[in-house]
């Protein structure tokens, strides 16, 4: 069992790299697939659509800066073409940092 320092369970923890001032993790989520497209509702009718990196800043950890690399899947609706990317329960995406940094 691996443990997952950033305490953040719909994140898996692929690679991690340390200098003087930061922390960087790259990580994927743990969270299914989207049963249903956000735009029209309708059920999977939806396919993989390229993967996507994508910087969130997190609380500093031993005195140093947390930047969390999301790999995020993006997926395409074959009905009104719309493209989203899979939700983050544990981001606040329009401020690119995670919730509990906002709390804080």
């Amino acid at each position: 069992m691996t443990i997952n320092i950033l305490n953040l369970p719909s994140l898996n923890i692929i690679d991690m790299t340390e200098s003087e001032d930061d922390y960087r993790f790259l990580v994927e989520t743990t969270s299914p697939s989207p049963s249903y497209c956000p735009k029209c509702g309708t059920v999977p009718n939806l396919y993989k659509h390229g993967k996507k990196k994508q910087l969130f800043f997190d609380l500093p950890m031993h005195a140093k800066r947390v930047g969390i690399y999301v790999k995020r899947q993006r997926y395409k609706c074959r009905e009104c073409n719309v493209t989203f990317f899979e939700h983050l329960p544990d981001m606040d995406e329009s401020r690119s940092i995670t919730r509990r940094l906002i709390k804080k």
